[in-house]
């Protein structure tokens, strides 16, 4: 655990397992001796000074919340449907008063969102959250994916994957040292052996107003926890990857980690670092790479990809668990210009684990379907999108096939204009109404 009189940080944390403590816990410890004094006082004088107490009155525990991790409850979703039902009652029963009384118009009442949290897009205020990876079947269909491993010259790894593949399991490592050594280190070493470039890519998590708040709480909580070489590792790993704390310095300690250990001749390694990169052997210039704010390791390692090809690598693999990449890759794959360049992914873990040609998908759907794919998606549900209640992925994909006019309003998205005009608002809305046909 280390020498814990060297410790230089305010947190309040367990030694040995250098679990930091919540802001709540934190209050708890520091307020706790003038709260008992305060309590110490008001005893004696109800019971011994004003006896408007009698002496044997029960006192109540204050329940302080100290080491023990704080549950939070979340809202009953019966309760919030009732709560929603009882509402559009109350609502429903006042129209009808007032159309007893006035000449109103029903038909129009409809034409207008009457509820806080349209049902369609919202479930109890919070997004929809489809299965993203669905989307994978109607690709897969065009362009079958492989088992055997094509022959790159440069990967690119997504570090978050990474580790949630690496887990630690019982007795294999004690501390995060030990993980970076035996574990870590070594998958990476390997993966280079391989290719002469590898890209190791990270999430970063901003302190405030992500995009991915919502998701990321979807997932669960976690405890805070020191990482250090001398730290031990967490009984629970998936558990302790929930916290963006945790996760943020794992990645920088093991970046650090990878880039102290391995030096290969004739082998380039780069690491992204909070917004910056490293690299082994170092850069002369690395304005392409860094500084990048990108929070999400998805778009980050399209730059990478970029820089790659820009650097003379025509064959690129990126190995990742997520169907956004799938989603960036397809249409990075329809910008790459020359015959031989080809963009790959590795996806999937255990028996799922194959090797999909993003650059034949993208020949497959075509320029105009590349681009507008990531429009689609995001339209469709990710994780900042919410999907459309009871439709998901293959049911919008059909629909897209069916109604191809919609690729050009997907198109005018993509450029990001400043206005979307009345022709490509009504293309839409025309798309979502055959989704619902």
């Amino acid at each position: 655990m280390g020498n814990p009189f060297e410790e230089e940080s305010t947190d309040l944390l367990v030694l040995d397992t250098q679990e930091i403590l919540g802001p709540a816990a934190v209050e708890s410890v520091r307020t706790a001796m003038q709260m008992g004094r305060d309590q110490f006082h008001l005893f004696v004088k109800e019971r011994l000074a004003d006896r408007s107490k009698p002496l044997n009155d029960v006192i109540k525990r204050n329940k302080l919340p100290l080491f023990a991790s704080i549950k939070v409850k979340s809202a009953n979703k019966n309760k919030q449907q009732l709560a929603s039902a009882r509402s559009d009652s109350e609502l429903f029963s006042r129209l009808y008063i007032t159309c007893q009384t006035r000449d109103g118009d029903l038909e129009q009442f409809f034409k207008h969102e009457n509820s806080a949290h349209p049902p369609a897009l919202s479930q109890n205020g919070r997004i929809h959250f489809g299965s993203k990876s669905d989307l994978l079947r109607p690709l897969e269909q065009l362009v079958e994916p492989t088992s055997h491993p094509p022959q790159v010259s440069s990967v690119i790894l997504d570090g978050a994957a990474v580790v949630q593949m690496l887990n630690p399991g019982p007795g294999h490592s004690k501390t995060f040292l030990d993980y970076a050594t035996d574990i870590f280190v070594p998958y990476i070493l390997s993966q280079l052996q391989n290719h002469s470039r590898l890209d190791l890519v990270w999430d970063r998590y901003a302190n405030s107003g992500s995009l991915k708040a919502t998701a990321r709480a979807n997932r669960g909580k976690g405890i805070r926890r020191r990482v250090t070489g001398t730290a031990l590792l967490p009984g629970n790993w998936h558990t302790f990857l929930r916290v963006d704390e945790n996760k943020e310095e794992l990645f920088h300690f093991l970046s650090k980690q990878v880039m102290e250990s391995i030096n290969v001749p004739e082998k380039q390694l780069i690491a992204t670092d909070g917004e910056q990169v490293i690299a082994v052997p170092p850069f002369e210039d690395t304005a392409a790479l860094a500084p990048r704010n990108h929070e999400e390791a998805d778009t980050r390692m399209m730059v990478h990809a970029a820089d790659a090809v820009k650097s003379g690598h025509c064959r690129i693999l990126i190995r990742t668990v997520d169907t956004d990449e799938v989603v960036l890759a397809v249409w990075m794959a329809q910008e790459l210009h020359e015959a031989d360049d080809e963009l790959w992914l590795a996806i999937g873990t255990g028996k799922s684990f194959r090797y999909i040609a993003a650059h034949k998908l993208a020949a497959s759907l075509g320029p105009d379907k590349s681009k507008a794919l990531p429009v689609f998606h995001a339209i469709t549900g990710c994780d900042t999108v919410s999907s459309f209640a009871g439709r998901g992925k293959i049911t919008a994909w059909a629909v897209w096939d069916i109604f191809p006019e919609v690729t050009n309003a997907f198109l005018t998205l993509a450029s990001a204009p400043s206005e979307i005009s009345e022709d490509t608002l009504a293309t839409l809305e025309r798309y979502i109404v055959l989704l619902y046909d």
